[in-house]
């Protein structure tokens, strides 16, 4: 049985997604397994979707076993993103394949970039250009072009690029047997505004979304009956606008002290952080008074989330502590019997029957629910503490 696996958000499933499903599919997959972030995700916000709509839409698309990235990893960096991602797969014990698209569509490239991001030279030299002001990322690109080149620097320039290379690295750190496959990605590039051959970004869906525009021309047929009046519900879909009040009350709490201990806080970020949050009067503001070319504003979304959560950075030092399942189908459940027996990790299918977990297993399942009642406050209205832990994993059939 061919067991392949993806690391992704769907928020929301897009035609590019199902591309890539339905590419894996063809390369010979009996089982697919998505690893999906939950409630909160890399760019600092709440999933426009709630997790078990994702987690549906992706069982209707193409995925046979959803299971969830925890918030720890999910709002992170592409480095943490991408190790919490394999660590989990990995942990399954069954997973054979890890697909995902690059810019590039070159494997050989992509590890190249990856085993030059860690070469001491490099390191050294990152060390040196980031005591200039420019951020890791382009400390890095510049490292590695001056050791090994254009071509190879290059690959780091994209970020789609720059998370294959990640999950590279994941790999071997792990030293996972799992064997890494990329695919050229389709249409419109990450985060762009644009339309190309009928593929859009997830960005721009969520912006036409948000905006009350049409999604369904951009949207597998199967996944867009699953959307259709999802924000006429009671709650809708999740805005962000309304969470950022609350964000302000707790950011004005908070003390220099305490924002040094938020994951990826250092070189002083702390104190311009507390500055900001006593001279400004909106999120926004704050971002723009603490953006530098150091500080970029993806990690500052990320940072003033971390607060809100209440996520350190001692909790995102812990290893995944166990698998969540968010739904499957008739083969997900065939995967799901064999993930028992092979799995070095608990297993949980439904949150209120617990499986015993060790003490850094229920704290970070205790912060996992917390995060999901805070994102329960994120909709139009405002739904009860404990509704994502009473929801079980989902059964669909995608036929």
């Amino acid at each position: 049985m061919n067991i392949s696996s993806l690391i992704c958000e769907l928020d929301p499933l897009h035609r590019g997604h199902k591309y890539l499903l339905d590419a894996i599919r063809r390369d010979g997959a009996d089982c697919i397994i998505a690893c999906m972030s939950g409630s909160f995700t890399q760019r600092g916000e709440p999933a426009l979707f709630d997790k078990y709509t994702r987690a549906g839409a992706a069982l209707l698309c193409g995925a046979d076993l959803v299971i969830e990235l925890p918030v720890t990893f999910a709002c992170a960096g592409a480095e943490r993103f991408a190790y919490g991602g394999i660590y989990i797969l990995d942990a399954l014990g069954i997973a054979d394949r890890l697909y995902f698209g690059s810019e590039c569509g070159d494997l050989s490239m992509i590890k190249k970039a990856a085993l030059a991001a860690e070469d001491d030279r490099v390191s050294a030299e990152i060390k040196r250009l980031m005591k200039t002001g420019i951020t890791f990322a382009a400390a890095r690109e510049k490292s590695v072009r001056s050791v090994y080149g254009d071509e190879t620097a290059d690959i780091l320039k994209t970020p789609n690029n720059i998370l294959g290379a990640e999950y590279i690295k994941a790999l071997t750190r792990l030293e996972s047997s799992i064997e890494p496959h990329t695919l050229r990605r389709e249409g419109a590039a990450h985060d762009s505004r644009d339309i190309a051959h009928g593929f859009v970004s997830a960005t721009y869906l969520r912006e036409l979304f948000i905006s009350g525009g049409d999604i369904s021309p951009f949207i597998p047929e199967r996944a867009a009956e699953l959307f259709a009046g999802y924000d006429d519900a009671p709650a809708g879909m999740s805005r962000m606008e309304v969470l950022r009040r609350a964000m302000l009350a707790r950011l004005r709490t908070m003390t220099p002290q305490e924002l040094s201990q938020l994951p990826d806080v250092s070189e002083g970020l702390e104190n311009r952080l507390y500055k900001a949050i006593r001279s400004e009067c909106s999120v926004e503001g704050i971002l723009n008074a603490a953006k530098t070319k150091r500080f970029t504003m993806a990690r500052l979304k990320r940072t003033l989330m971390h607060a809100f959560l209440g996520m350190t950075a001692e909790l995102c030092a812990l290893p995944p502590q166990y698998i969540r399942i968010l739904g499957f189908n008739t083969a997900g459940r065939e995967a799901l019997r064999r993930i028992k027996k092979t799995c070095s990790l608990p297993v949980i299918s439904t949150p209120s029957k617990l499986p015993p977990l060790s003490e850094e297993g229920r704290r970070l399942f205790g912060f996992e629910c917390l995060c999901d009642d805070l994102y329960a406050l994120s909709g139009r209205t405002i739904s009860p503490c404990g509704e994502n832990v009473r929801r079980g994993a989902e059964e669909m059939n995608n036929e």
